[in-house]
């Protein structure tokens, strides 16, 4: 073992160095970092902890009896302080009371410049009875000397020299003591005043001063002990009188421990504490506080009283404990003899036995010392076996770690995996992943079958470190098929859901039964094999063969917990891979479908509207001819022409807001411009109703940003819904108010109401409620989601609400207002386009004849000269003859289409500047890019309303 061993047991170090033997004294291998300590001086220092104690508690004990003397001083001093400042206190209590006497009496409390006598002769009285008072004053409040005994009435006029004292009486109304001064004429002395009080105000203030020596008397009557020192300090902490040397001290300060104390006092009334006398001699000093008079009487005991007791105690103390210890030392020398011979014997026993050698137990009276004797020779036996058991558990120890360390190693391979496993969704490159986790880290080879839709095994992976060894057993693997009776094929793994993990001691594999696996298993030169089925989300989606060939490496049951865990990562990252390209194939299809269904809507659209087109033209054509003819017959056929228009925009307005292809062109505008627009747009549905449509419009504009064609829109949709869905009779109303940052457009009816049910899903496409079989309302149930998407592209909002069938039912749409600033630009709607006079060549082109005809008629009644062609082919032979100022030209002609007929029409310079109106069933905002690139001045989608085509022929024309 490193390091000493402990003191007493050098048994291991004996061990280490079974060479070394004791050859001294004091060296060898019981020689430690310690310093040696003999038997006998731990007896005598046994000896002397166990006196220890005591002398411990007997100074203890000591220094209470010393503390309890220097209580005791400190008491003694502290009464005979007291005693003595009650002595000086009564001694002014006197004076005060002789004073209080004196000026109750009339005489003084009444007396004014006419009976001063009187007062004067009371006072030399009472002055004469007290022969320690030298002077008997009368003043006023402000310090003006009525008289004095020594000075009687008629007296030059003079003042009180010290006015703090008087001040003090006149204020508190009480004796007053004052501090040593000097008189009048020099000589020394105190003051005693009293308040004389008539009629609840001072009058006069009566004093008596008094010599010091009156305080000396007071101090040789008080039987101070010998050696003591008392002294009486006035309120500025001035001496005025002291038991020794009172002359010679008369009048001094204190020194500044004395000084210390006395602020003491100031605070507490008593002090006590060492100090300094004048002389130099150290005292205990006591302080008692007169508290009234702000006087200090101070007692001084000498230090030598209290400490000559505490170093008697002391020394007797001291001498004891070292007659004690040494006694002790002697007694522990002695034993100590007696004990060290046969502990010198153990040890040399016990060196002995640290070398293996043999040895003689230690004879001796003590028994401890023979049972250690008897416990080395058990203590030997018992080393021998804790040796033997301590190998074993570092054995352990170290499997345990090794384990511990492999088990790391492990969870590192396995998030290094999973790190790589997660950065690709290609297939390749996961495959790629796989095979970079497991080769050469885990194993030598390593194959993965993935099944495919129909439940075949088709092969994905088979990965070597020598790449030329790949193609060997990939051909070995493409030669059969294993049977799935063969527990380790992949079938067998698919078939029952199993691991296989095994060992092969050599690589013959005559044990292998099935000839396929064989010829694998040698090709390959397997050692051991772990194959195990690939399952994800509960799905077994192929198997992963794990194989050890040339480095003769075998799989341990540990191997095989790694090798599935990791086959669980690696189905997880190749289901992954699966759910990614079907994902990216399902919405391939979703784009070929909605490209699919744009292109049909399209279509739609423009087969709807090519036979629209003449139908509407004819019946222009009908009421320019005669307005009278037939008006029912036009009515029902207008109206249900602008029915499937409708219907035809409706289907195309859905599928560009679904694709996000709306575009609006926001501008300012007076909402109640669009709820009028609105109203015109919808008078022939609204014109048929019995009950006008009631509408509450606010006197201001109300201004917001917008599209005015796609909000006339929405309104157009609310109100035929209105119309659609209310008994002619029963009122409808569209209200307008603007409210903090929003306007609200309220369309309210009384009609067949919405039902609590339909009502959350109102403004889903295709949602409609009941009707009757004969559909009487029609409509394909768009008109409310398009309404819905219009206004949140404008970053508004509209609600439906309804109080149930037959309840009516009312719509809002909430629109953010325009600020006050960008309210102020002008707002424009579209207006209806005045007719021009001109009459010009126009070529109307469409591959309709009735569409084509029907026009040609039409522009004809309108003045112009008009030719018509079926084809851009025969478009272009006409123009060769026929040059037009304008061309209306459709999209869908056959051959050339309209876009190749206008960029040749752009291209020739005789018919460059020809005005081209794109007139086709093609409606899309798309379209309509595409006509303007294509070189057209203008698209109009079919049926065109017979207006907006002849204003933008004759804005061209007018524009000439």
């Amino acid at each position: 073992m490193a390091g000493s061993p402990p003191h007493g047991d050098n048994r291991a170090q004996l061990q280490a160095e079974p060479g070394r033997r004791r050859t001294d004294a004091g060296a060898g291998p019981f020689r430690t970092s310690m310093r040696t300590v003999t038997l006998r001086s731990r007896l005598i220092l046994l000896a002397t902890v166990a006196i220890l104690p005591l002398a411990l508690l007997s100074g203890l004990a000591l220094m209470a009896l010393l503390g309890q003397q220097r209580n005791q001083v400190e008491r003694s001093t502290l009464s005979q302080a007291r005693a003595l400042a009650a002595s000086i206190d009564s001694e002014l209590r006197q004076t005060v009371a002789a004073l209080e006497s004196l000026a109750v009496d009339d005489r003084v409390m009444g007396a004014d410049a006419a009976d001063l006598g009187a007062a004067y002769d009371l006072a030399q009285a009472v002055r004469h009875s007290r022969p320690e008072w030298r002077n008997v004053v009368l003043a006023r409040p402000s310090g003006e000397v009525v008289f004095g005994t020594s000075d009687p009435p008629g007296s030059p006029p003079w003042r009180v020299p010290e006015m703090a004292s008087l001040e003090e009486a006149v204020r508190a109304r009480t004796p007053v003591v004052g501090p040593l001064g000097l008189g009048p004429r020099g000589e020394p002395g105190f003051t005693v005043r009293v308040p004389v009080v008539r009629d609840g105000q001072v009058r006069y203030v009566l004093s008596a001063i008094l010599a010091p020596e009156v305080l000396a008397t007071v101090l040789d009557h008080a039987r101070i002990p010998d050696g003591w020192v008392a002294s009486v300090f006035d309120s500025n902490n001035i001496r005025i009188a002291r038991s020794r040397e009172a002359a010679r001290r008369f009048g001094t300060v204190p020194g500044p421990l004395m000084q210390a104390m006395l602020a003491e006092a100031a605070n507490t009334g008593e002090a006590f504490g060492p100090s300094v006398t004048v002389e130099g001699e150290k005292v205990r000093t006591a302080l008692v506080r007169i508290g009234w008079a702000h006087w200090v009487v101070a007692l001084g005991a000498p230090s030598s009283i209290a400490e000559g007791a505490v170093w008697r105690s002391g020394l007797a103390f001291g001498a004891g404990l070292l007659l004690s210890l040494s006694l002790a030392a002697l007694a522990a020398w002695r034993v100590s003899r007696s004990i060290t011979q046969p502990v010198a014997r153990l040890r040399e026993n016990a060196v002995a036995l640290g070398t293996g050698g043999d040895f003689a137990p230690a004879e001796t009276s003590f028994g401890e010392i023979e049972a250690v004797s008897t416990a080395l020779t058990e203590a030997a036996a018992r080393r021998a076996r804790g040796e033997a058991e301590r190998e074993r558990l570092l054995a352990a120890e170290r499997s345990a770690r090794g384990g511990a360390e492999a088990a790391q190693q492990r969870l590192l391979q396995l998030v290094a995996a999973s790190t790589l496993l997660s950065r690709s969704l290609e297939e390749s490159s996961t495959l790629e992943a796989i095979s970079s986790v497991i080769v050469p880290d885990i194993a030598d080879v390593c194959r993965i079958d993935l099944l495919d839709a129909q439940g075949a095994l088709q092969r994905k992976l088979t990965h070597h470190a020598d790449p030329s060894r790949i193609e060997a057993i990939a051909s070995v693997v493409r030669s059969g098929t294993v049977s799935p009776d063969t527990p380790g094929s992949f079938p067998w793994a698919i078939a029952t859901g199993r691991s296989y993990l095994r060992n092969f001691d050599s690589t013959d594999h005559d044990d292998i039964a099935d000839p396929v696996f064989r010829t694998f298993a040698r090709t390959v030169g397997m050692r051991a094999a772990c194959v195990v089925p690939l399952v994800a989300r509960g799905r077994t989606i192929g198997v992963m063969a794990v194989l050890q060939a040339e480095s003769g490496r075998h799989f341990t049951p540990e191997d095989g917990a790694l090798i599935g865990e990791l086959a669980h990562r690696v189905a997880l990252a190749l289901d992954n891979v699966r759910l990614f390209a079907e994902s990216r194939q399902a919405l391939a299809h979703a784009e070929i479908a909605s490209r699919t269904k744009d292109e049909f809507l399209a279509m739609l659209g423009h087969e709807l509207r090519n036979p629209l087109a003449p139908i509407v033209t004819a019946l222009e054509l009908i009421r320019r001819r005669d307005d009278s003819a037939f008006p029912r017959e036009r009515q029902i056929i207008e109206r249900q022409v602008r029915h499937l228009s409708r219907m035809v925009d409706d289907l195309l307005d859905v599928s560009r807001i679904v694709a996000g292809k709306i575009e609006l062109q926001p501008q300012p505008l007076d909402l109640r411009e669009i709820v009028g627009r609105a109203m015109e747009l919808s008078a022939p549905v609204l014109e048929k109703r019995a009950a006008a449509v009631e509408t509450a419009l606010p006197p201001a504009p109300v201004m917001v940003r917008g599209d005015p064609l796609r909000l006339t829109q929405v309104l157009c949709n609310l109100l035929t819904n209105a119309a659609k869905f209310t008994p002619p009779d029963m009122p409808i109303r569209i209200a307008l108010e603007a409210d903090g940052q929003e306007a609200r457009i309220t369309v309210a009816d009384e009609g067949i109401g919405i039902p609590p049910a339909l009502l959350a899903r109102v403004f889903e496409r295709f949602v409609q409620g009941e009707q009757a079989l004969q559909r009487a309302s029609g409509g394909l149930g768009l008109g409310l989601a398009i309404a819905r998407s219009l206004v949140e592209l404008h970053g508004g909002a509209i609600e439906a609400d309804s109080d149930g069938v037959g309840s009516g039912s009312r719509f809002t749409v909430r629109l953010p207002l325009l600020s006050q600033a960008a309210a102020a630009e002008p707002a424009a709607l579209p207006s209806a386009t005045a007719k021009g006079p001109a009459a010009q060549r126009l070529l109307v082109v469409d591959d309709n004849t009735d569409a084509a005809e029907l026009l040609r008629e039409l522009l004809s009644h309108d003045g112009h000269e008009v030719r018509t062609a079926h084809s851009g082919e025969e478009a272009l032979a006409v123009v060769s003859e026929f040059l037009p100022a304008a061309a209306v030209l459709d999209i869908g002609l056959p051959g050339m289409n309209g876009y190749e007929l206008a960029k040749a029409l752009r291209k020739n310079p005789r018919t460059r500047s020809i005005f081209l109106i794109a007139l086709t069933g093609y409606g899309t905002e798309t379209d309509r890019r595409a006509a303007l690139a294509a070189g057209f001045d203008a698209h109009l989608p079919k049926p065109v309303e017979v207006d907006a085509l002849l204003g933008s022929l004759h804005r061209f024309l007018d524009d000439g």
